[in-house]
């Protein structure tokens, strides 16, 4: 894990989806003027402090 100038403990992710899906958050990042990155990480920011239950199923 690395740490920031500010101490804080951060790890890098990456993760594959679809050219789809890759280019709506592209798109939705581009017209707040953020990065992918900054973007994902605030929508799931705010999933998470929502408390909701994300429920998966097999297909």
């Amino acid at each position: 894990m690395a740490r920031t100038p500010t101490g804080k403990a951060t790890k890098t992710i990456g993760i594959n989806m679809s050219e789809k899906m890759a280019e709506e958050l592209t798109q939705r990042a581009d017209s707040m003027h953020l990065s992918v990155s900054k973007y994902c990480k605030i929508i799931l920011q705010q999933w998470i402090d929502s408390g909701k239950q994300l429920n998966l199923t097999e297909r």
